[in-house]
């Protein structure tokens, strides 16, 4: 739940931004940008972008607490870009 507020502050702070500068395109440019980041590291982070050899090796040769930690911060990272990515689309297409 933390995480959630954590990307959810993340958005106001970017509505903020763009209602300081009254340029409201930065309000999808921000959270999209974190949000599309957030997705690669959390992507990176789960092995996402490895062959099926190499995380069947990664995977016998990390123990359990390991697994359980590195899905741990993958989760975190993806619920923090997660309210990022929601609002950057809506905001996308209703600013079109």
């Amino acid at each position: 739940m933390k995480k959630l507020i954590i990307g959810l502050s993340i958005v106001v702070v970017a509505f903020l931004i763009s209602m300081f500068s009254s340029n409201y395109t930065l309000l999808y440019k921000i959270t999209g940008a974190v949000g599309i980041i957030s997705l690669i590291v959390g992507a990176l982070l789960s092995g996402a972008f490895l062959d099926g050899d190499r995380l069947g090796r990664n995977l016998q040769s990390e123990s359990k607490e390991d697994r359980k930690q590195r899905f741990s911060q993958t989760n975190c990272i993806l619920l923090i870009g997660l309210p990022n990515l929601l609002i950057a689309a809506v905001c996308f297409f209703l600013m079109k």
